[in-house]
């Protein structure tokens, strides 16, 4: 989890069903579904989506949790909530939990990266006032709103030999 300043984080989505305009609790590293602060309509109109095309392809034969965290860009807070079993991984995050048998056994991973479009909430609607559901702020659930998300897919190939 990266932070730009005080208030904004960027996060892996590790398989979570991440979408525009979702609560988000950073202590917990969780997202709460169901609720907004917005209404559906609202945020259907008050998006914008640009085309950021983008692969990569990246070569490893370390099997270090540092080495898989870089690579899958997660740190901080959500690193600890994954090596302790709070947050349940999907796809191709549980390239993070895998590890080898043996010390035996030799490793290759090729790991895959691609991105498609970059959605985001325009700021016309974000200020005070502009919010259609206010009475979300007396429950201390969320800790952000999810206002930007980055499409894409990753792929781990791991190979291994004993």
């Amino acid at each position: 989890m990266a932070s730009f300043d005080d208030n904004t984080i960027q996060t892996a989505a590790l398989g979570r069903p991440f979408q525009l305009g979702m609560l988000y609790d950073s202590r917990k590293d969780t997202l709460i579904p169901g609720i907004t602060l917005w209404d559906q309509v609202e945020l259907q109109r008050n998006r914008s989506v640009k085309k950021q095309n983008n692969t990569e392809f990246n070569v490893t034969t370390s099997d270090s949790i540092e080495e898989k965290s870089d690579s899958l860009k997660i740190s901080g807070s959500l690193k600890l909530s994954l090596l302790g079993g709070l947050v349940d991984v999907g796809g191709s995050a549980k390239y993070f939990q895998d590890t080898k048998k043996s010390h035996k056994q030799a490793r290759v991973t090729l790991q895959y990266k691609t991105t498609t479009k970059f959605e985001t909430l325009t700021m016309a609607h974000l200020g005070c006032g502009q919010v259609s559901h206010p009475n979300v702020f007396e429950d201390d659930t969320a800790t952000h709103v999810v206002t930007a998300i980055l499409y894409g897919a990753g792929a781990y190939f791991v190979f291994d030999r004993e």
